[in-house]
């Protein structure tokens, strides 16, 4: 019994230590990261991206993947309430293109979050991109309070489904 206990209390920290960093955004823009993955060829690679992403949009709408080269991939989508803000004490909610750029090895892979367009009120293309809510010195400019914990909860509830996807993918 100590032993299976043992067992299962190892096998919970390698998954807790496996986890894709959080993601946070600053000045609009995210950090790549590098995760270990399951060994296993490109093409298989190119393939599991593609079902997680039709997977993941398959509410939402569409996926497009673009740049498929040996060794990366770029899947691009919409989401809707991707984040949001209360300015004057109305609520804001903005729907975003976003692009996972992916880079990878056998047993390794590198995203790359980027948000490419905003969406407001009746999907209409804002003027604005997502660095044009900050400041110079980085800092949220005001009346765009819950923006950037909204944002990241978003980001992150898509990349963690993508490396589940990826890691646990049989």
């Amino acid at each position: 019994m100590k032993r299976l206990l043992s067992i299962v209390c190892f096998m919970a920290a390698m998954a807790l230590y496996a986890q894709p960093p959080e993601m946070e955004v600053t000045r609009g823009q995210f950090t790549a990261f590098t995760v270990s993955m399951p060994a296993m060829p490109q093409e298989k690679f190119i393939e599991i991206n593609k079902a997680w992403a039709h997977g993941f949009t398959r509410r939402s709408g569409d996926f497009d993947a673009s740049n498929v080269t040996g060794s990366s991939i770029t899947i691009s989508a919409l989401k809707r309430n991707a984040f949001r803000y209360q300015n004057v004490g109305e609520t804001v909610e903005v729907k975003i293109r976003y692009s996972l750029e992916i880079t990878f090895t056998g047993n390794s892979y590198t995203l790359k979050f980027v948000v490419n367009d905003l969406y407001g009120d009746n999907d209409t293309l804002l003027d604005y991109k997502l660095p044009d809510y900050y400041k110079a010195d980085g800092t949220l400019k005001d009346g765009y309070d819950g923006l950037e914990s909204s944002l990241e909860d978003t980001v992150n509830e898509i990349v963690q489904s993508h490396y589940d996807y990826i890691v646990n993918y049989r």
